[in-house]
């Protein structure tokens, strides 16, 4: 008989102890679920999400091409960012610059429908120049973001003086030493330096650009691509 109560009293602290682990695992995974998973998945989501111009598939709809005419820009935040490379711009201050030190307006060629493999359409413009030319900010407006990738290589992208557009420069042999982001940067400022980094191909030294368009709430990242060709065909010439 008293074998039967120990044996009696063992298995109720088993099943005890089994009840008292399973509260503590649903409470561990409760927390989980609250806390620990969506700080997880918003880190994800915003690394997945970010992406690259330059691995777009889709085949682009045709867009109206829209009048970039911020209203009046903000004064700009004091940084130690190079100063404009050009000193006797006109007075339209909504005016685009040629982002690549150098190059003239007749230089230019419309790649942004050409297919790219896998698949792909260009979605931006590619300004072919030496080795480490000057890239500059094409207009006033704020760093949103450095990013690096294996088909955009070394990357910046800029918001418009508006938040209405952003732009994007990719395959940079580097960035400029001193530009961070969040940076307010005025057209013409150097922010980089025309490279190779990326899918461009060993000695395709080029820059390769995009203009997005933002909706409300957009991200940077996201948008819909305008064809830079038409806008920088009208463009301020840097030197």
């Amino acid at each position: 008989m008293r074998k039967v109560k120990r044996f009696l009293k063992t298995i109720k602290k088993f099943f005890l102890i089994l009840y008292l682990l399973g509260i503590h695992a649903l409470a561990m995974l409760f927390a989980y679920e609250k806390f620990v998973k969506p700080y997880l998945d918003a880190r994800h989501t915003e690394v997945a999400e970010i992406g690259d111009p330059t691995e777009q598939t889709p085949v682009p709809t045709v867009l109206p091409i829209p009048s970039i005419e911020p209203p009046p820009t903000p004064a700009p935040i004091e940084t130690n960012v190079n100063q404009p490379t050009d000193n006797n711009l006109p007075a339209d201050s909504n005016a685009l610059m040629i982002p690549v030190a150098g190059i003239r307006r007749e230089q230019l060629q419309d790649t942004f429908n050409e297919s790219r493999s896998e698949g792909r359409v260009h979605n931006a413009i590619d300004i072919i120049a030496p080795l480490g030319t000057p890239v500059v900010a094409v207009a006033d407006g704020e760093i949103a973001k450095f990013f690096d990738s294996e088909r955009g290589g070394t990357t910046i992208y800029q918001y418009s003086s508006d938040r209405r557009y952003v732009y994007y420069y990719a395959h940079l042999q580097k960035r400029a030493d001193n530009l961070k982001e969040k940076d307010f940067v005025k057209r013409g400022t150097v922010i980089g330096y025309v490279g190779d980094t990326g899918n461009s191909g060993a000695g395709n030294y080029h820059l390769h650009f995009t203009i997005t368009a933002l909706a409300d709430g957009q991200r940077y990242w996201e948008g819909s691509d305008v064809n830079p060709y038409p806008l920088l065909k009208d463009a301020i010439e840097s030197r």
